[in-house]
């Protein structure tokens, strides 16, 4: 019995703060795409559902129902990247992607239980994106 309830104080307190890490991040992602900008107004998909319901929920944020129509795209799995993605702006949430993907602009990702977030200037000129003050500290001139 003692174990049962050793066990639980320590999941239970796991199991609240991976919620509130997964809240944290649907919120950390859905200011950087609200900071992304380009001559007009993005339409934002994603091919994991949970950001798509997320950016929903906190509204402000033009969602593509498909691939086709968006022009922000935030990929979670290389492996759900389209062939005719050449004309996409991507974001992506795997910091190795972010070398494997050339048209990608940007990443957040977690590393040592901390959330990260990095821009690459040669490829946000490239793709005319401008990024709103708060972002702008993530800028940097190539990929680590």
């Amino acid at each position: 019995m003692k174990i049962i309830i050793s066990i639980l104080f320590i999941l239970v307190p796991l199991l609240i703060a991976d919620g509130h890490s997964s809240e944290l991040k649907m919120k950390i992602l859905h200011n950087i795409c609200s900071g992304v900008k380009n001559e007009k107004h993005m339409k934002v998909w994603s091919d994991n559902q949970k950001i798509i319901d997320s950016f929903k929920k906190l509204g402000g944020l033009n969602i593509s129902k498909s691939f086709k129509d968006a022009q922000l795209i935030v990929l979670n799995n290389k492996s759900n990247l389209l062939k005719n993605s050449i004309d996409k702006h991507i974001f992506v949430l795997d910091y190795d992607l972010l070398e494997e993907i050339p048209n990608s602009f940007g990443a957040f990702f977690w590393k040592k239980g901390r959330p990260n977030i990095v821009f690459i200037k040669p490829r946000l000129e490239e793709q005319s994106l401008r990024l709103s003050t708060t972002l702008q500290p993530y800028i940097e001139e190539k990929i680590w």
